[in-house]
């Protein structure tokens, strides 16, 4: 049996909330998990994973997100955005010939763009709106 508990969405969301109330910016994703879980720590031992804050935050509005990124190599199609999990859209030209010439991807949901060669994300800037 696993020494703690994981927090319902609600509890993070408020606890989140929290963390902005005082705070304008917060500077990586690993420090507003730190910052969340001991907004959440009370009588129980709740545990939150990074990528389940960074897409509430996404999801709450409450808070922007800048995303920094690197290049990779590989020229590889996207589908599905690797912040939020929501489907890219992709931005396509019209050709001189009357075709269309895929640019790169945008999500609709975060604001995530890549070019053809995929960017990586590496690092999430959070800051209160």
């Amino acid at each position: 049996m696993p020494e703690y508990r994981i927090p319902k969405d609600d509890v993070i969301r408020a606890a989140i909330s929290r963390v902005f109330q005082t705070r304008h910016e917060v500077p990586s994703q690993r420090a507003l998990k730190r910052l969340v879980e001991r907004e959440v720590r009370g009588s129980e031992n709740f545990r939150v994973g990074g990528a389940r804050v960074r897409r509430l935050v996404i999801d709450s509005g409450l808070v922007g997100v800048e995303i920094h990124a690197r290049e990779s190599e590989e020229k590889k199609g996207l589908t599905r955005c690797p912040v939020c999990g929501e489907r890219v859209k992709k931005l396509k030209n019209m050709t001189v010939f009357g075709g269309t010439v895929t640019l790169g991807f945008k999500c609709p949901r975060c604001g995530y763009w890549s070019g053809l060669r995929r960017r990586i994300p590496t690092r999430y800037v959070f800051r209160r709106r």
